[in-house]
C-alpha cells in the first residue's frame, strides 16, 4: 500500500496520506486521496464547484466545516473552536495583547505584524493591494 509509513518515508512511525496525482506529494487530501488542486471531492450543492470539507459533503459556503462555538455566531472556526472575532486562530505574541496575529511574524498590526507601507520612513500598515497606507493613497475610496 502506497500510504503506509514505510513506503512514504522509511523509519517514520505514523502514516501520511499524500495526493495520488503523479508528482504532487501534498499531504492535505480528503477521502478521494486527491488534494484540492487535483480534484478532491466537490460540494454536493448543484452548480457549486468548490471542494467539500473533510468528513462532510459540502463546502464552507454551504454548511461544511466547523463553525465558531460562540453562541449565535455563524462564522467559520479558524482554530481553538472559534472565529477570529471570538478568540480563534493565532494570537499576537506581544505580552498582554489578545489581538489576532496578522502574519507569520506572530504579531498583530499594532505591534508590527502584517504588511507595511512602501513609502520610506512610514511604519503604518498597508491597506488594500496598493501596498501603501491610507495617508499615502491605500485603502478604499468613497464613490
Amino acid at each position: 500500500d502506497e500510504f503506509t509509513a514505510e513506503a512514504i518515508e522509511p523509519g517514520r512511525k505514523k502514516a501520511r496520506r499524500e495526493c495520488l496525482h503523479p508528482g504532487c506529494g501534498k499531504i492535505e487530501v480528503n477521502q478521494s486521496f486527491l488534494c484540492r488542486q487535483h480534484g478532491g471531492q466537490r460540494c454536493k450543492v448543484p452548480g457549486c464547484t468548490k471542494e467539500s470539507r473533510a468528513g462532510v459533503d459540502f463546502c464552507m459556503s454551504h454548511g461544511g466545516g466547523r463553525r465558531c462555538k460562540f453562541e449565535g455566531c455563524t462564522k467559520y472556526d479558524v482554530g481553538r473552536g472559534f472565529c477570529l472575532g471570538h478568540g480563534g486562530g493565532r494570537r499576537c505574541r506581544q505580552p498582554g495583547c489578545s489581538k489576532s496575529a496578522a502574519c507569520s511574524t506572530g504579531l498583530c498590526k499594532a505591534h508590527g505584524g502584517g504588511k507595511r507601507c512602501k513609502f520610506e520612513g512610514c511604519n503604518k500598515s498597508s491597506q488594500g493591494s496598493a501596498g501603501v497606507c491610507v495617508a499615502h493613497g491605500g485603502g478604499r475610496r468613497c464613490r
